[in-house]
């Protein structure tokens, strides 16, 4: 465990407020939430703080072997993280925003009727694309150049694999539960990404790729608590994962929302997942429509 940022609750619900929304399914759940933008400031410093503290590790890993102890980055010319990730094209910023959701909506609001799941940390540092292109964005600043960070060539493919990792652990501390979360965050609802989202969920195994690059991310830190989830991680990696129950989470987190039929409060099924999710575990399906989605993203990642 590398981070520890929540969220207050009692602001957190006013600005993202739950819609009702029922189903008769046996293994699905679906959860809405729409934002009241009118209640965002008082929420907004302490969303910042918490999307930025799951950039961290991503930070430390793009710095790594560029520090000098005597002068960390005082300038921010020598700093190859300075532009991470304010410069990085919007698509990007939106799958960040959408995997951070994710997180936060399960340590925040739960999952499957359960409070106590827990993501160790964000898997951000393997996007190695956006590494890659923020070589270029410094280069750039260096000579001066003018970079444009939202025009269509600045866009980069997102990182594969698992979006984040969720665990629920019993009094010894062994993890019991898994939550595999898959996020999609976009301006516009889009079909084709849903039944996408659904079929990549259901592909998944028993053991999740995000086990694996856990674990060489908490490595790295030498924290007890750091040790104690790389021990535990080792372990469900190893053998745990036959025992381990897995369950799936979609989040989907888009600007806008349905206006007809008036009824209508999702784009996501009440009932029943999309038909491509063919795995038959339990999938929590979550929904966060983001009026002001774009204004969001910006200041979350771009301070303005």
């Amino acid at each position: 465990m590398i981070r520890f940022r929540r969220i207050a609750l009692n602001p957190l619900n006013d600005w993202l407020s739950a819609k009702p929304s029922s189903g008769s399914h046996g293994k699905y759940e679906l959860r809405v939430w729409r934002e009241v933008n009118a209640n965002f400031a008082a929420v907004r410093d302490e969303l910042i703080a918490y999307a930025q503290e799951a950039l961290d590790d991503a930070r430390a890993r793009i710095r790594k072997g560029f520090e000098e102890t005597l002068s960390p980055f005082s300038d921010a010319a020598d700093d190859p993280a300075a532009h991470y990730p304010a410069m990085l094209n919007r698509i990007t910023l939106q799958g960040y925003l959408g995997e951070t959701l994710a997180g936060l909506a399960v340590e925040h609001f739960g999952a499957f009727g359960e409070n106590d799941w827990c993501v160790p940390a964000f898997l951000f540092r393997f996007h190695d694309q956006e590494f890659q292109h923020l070589d270029l964005i410094n280069e750039r600043f260096l000579r001066g150049a003018v970079h444009d960070p939202d025009a269509v060539v600045e866009r980069r493919p997102g990182r594969t694999g698992d979006d984040a990792l969720a665990f629920r652990l019993d009094q010894g501390g062994k993890i019991t539960h898994v939550l595999a979360l898959e996020a999609k965050c976009l301006i516009r609802n889009n079909s084709t990404t849903i039944a996408e989202a659904h079929n990549k969920l259901a592909e998944g195994t028993c053991r999740p790729s995000g086990i694996r690059e856990l674990i060489t991310l908490l490595s790295d830190y030498k924290t007890d608590e750091a040790q104690a989830w790389v021990a535990r991680l080792l372990e469900l990696f190893k053998e745990g994962f036959k025992t381990a129950e897995r369950r799936d989470g979609l989040a989907y987190t888009v600007g806008n929302w349905p206006k007809q039929p008036a009824t209508r409060v999702s784009w996501l099924s009440p009932n029943a997942p999309h038909a491509s999710y063919t795995a038959g575990r339990r999938l929590d399906a979550m929904e966060f429509q983001l009026e002001a989605l774009e204004q969001l993203v910006d200041t979350l990642y771009r301070g303005f």
